[in-house]
């Protein structure tokens, strides 16, 4: 068996890892680098089972139904009210849960951004039935109740969706906590999201491929944030005209109004300004994106390559090393088997030698005796008779 270290060893893993080194170059070379970016972490840990774009997707269309909802129930409490206070509040509260549920949406985990919506509605609803804000809209503040529990349902609903249907309780179990810890406050201008709380589960995965990845990522999250922006743009700037004119009606002296709608009016003009640069700043962030994603990808194939060369190069000397190696065992083969042929031979003639030999005696003995009984005949036909024995004494 090969020890650890030993040729062979080497000799099986260089080619393996040869394979895999041309098989990561093949598929980058041939597929244009199949980059992706590595799967979200609090993904991975939680139970949702639907693929990232899937649940993304979904995501972002619950988030236009919320806002949808919320700009509905704000419609429906100015409409409803005749108090200028209870309008301008409820001008605020579409103005600034719009925005949160906008942010809340285009978080980079999908899994987050859902889990965020969701917290949301749930201190949306404390604060307007136990919190601070429960006699934000007076008579009409069932009508921003029944909204935030659409809202709930509907987001619970996409939990059961794309996690399954015993994730909803503990969704809220996990998120109750937070509503308790950082509850919506009057005035309510933002809120404290679950991004934080999260955070020591947001691990990144900071491999190459990863990375290109993670740079298309952003460029699709900052395509989704200009549509969103586009989108809304209108709208908010009509908000903000709105409560402009409800400030400027409450203030008793005239110059103040003429503050207020000059300051609007810069306002308007910088938004129209932002957004007729919006196609040149996309355009410049996708040149640079793309440069970005060309240089990360030479890189790679420009490692690639120098590995690949260095994994030949090693798998020559291998094999000029296991020729020799092969050569050696060869001669020593011949020699052993020469040397045992030879010793065969020289006792085979060795052997033949003695046969010879006695073969030769043999010969030799059985011609000394026909030459003796020749020359016994030739000197008197047969041998003398032995003299009998002397008489004893008496």
């Amino acid at each position: 068996m090969p020890q650890p270290g030993s040729r062979q060893n080497k000799t099986f893993g260089l080619p393996l890892r040869a394979g895999m080194i041309l098989l990561l170059a093949g598929g980058s070379t041939g597929c244009a680098l199949r980059s992706k970016p590595a799967a979200p972490a609090v993904m991975s840990k939680t139970s949702v089972a639907t693929p990232v774009e899937g649940v993304r997707s979904a995501v972002l269309d619950r988030s236009r139904e919320a806002t949808s909802d919320i700009e509905r129930a704000a419609d429906a409490i100015a409409a409803a009210s005749g108090s200028p206070a209870v309008r301008r509040r409820a001008l605020e509260w579409k103005v600034a849960s719009v925005s949160d549920l906008q942010s809340a949406a285009l978080e980079r985990d999908p899994v987050v951004a859902l889990g965020d919506m969701l917290l949301f509605g749930l201190q949306m609803q404390a604060f307007l039935t136990t919190g601070e804000g429960g006699a934000l809209f007076g008579p009409q503040q069932g009508i921003a109740v029944a909204a935030v529990d659409t809202i709930l349902t509907d987001l619970l609903a996409l939990v059961s969706r794309v996690a399954s249907p015993d994730a909803p309780p503990q969704w809220i179990a996990f998120l109750e906590p937070l509503v308790v810890a950082y509850p919506i406050q009057a005035p309510y201008l933002s809120r404290v999201g679950i991004t934080d709380s999260v955070m020591g589960m947001l691990t990144t995965d900071r491999s190459a491929l990863a990375a290109v990845g993670d740079i298309e990522l952003t460029a699709r999250l900052l395509d989704l944030r200009i549509e969103q922006i586009q989108h809304s743009l209108l709208k908010q700037a009509r908000w903000q005209a709105q409560l402009a004119v409800a400030d400027a009606v409450q203030q008793p002296v005239v110059d103040t109004l003429i503050g207020d709608v000059s300051r609007l009016t810069t306002s308007v003009e910088r938004i129209t300004d932002v957004t007729e640069s919006l196609p040149g700043l996309v355009t410049a962030e996708r040149i640079e994106l793309l440069r970005a994603l060309t240089a990360e990808r030479m890189a790679l194939l420009a490692a690639l390559a120098e590995e690949r060369g260095l994994v030949l190069e090693a798998l020559h000397e291998e094999r000029v090393g296991t020729l020799a190696d092969a050569e050696k065992s060869a001669e020593r083969l011949i020699d052993h088997a020469f040397e045992q042929r030879l010793t065969m031979i020289i006792d085979h003639v060795l052997w033949r030698l003695f046969l010879g030999g006695v073969l030769l005696l043999a010969l030799a003995l059985g011609v000394g005796l026909v030459l003796i009984r020749a020359a016994t005949r030739r000197g008197g036909g047969s041998l003398p008779a032995p003299s009998p024995p002397a008489p004893r004494a008496a």
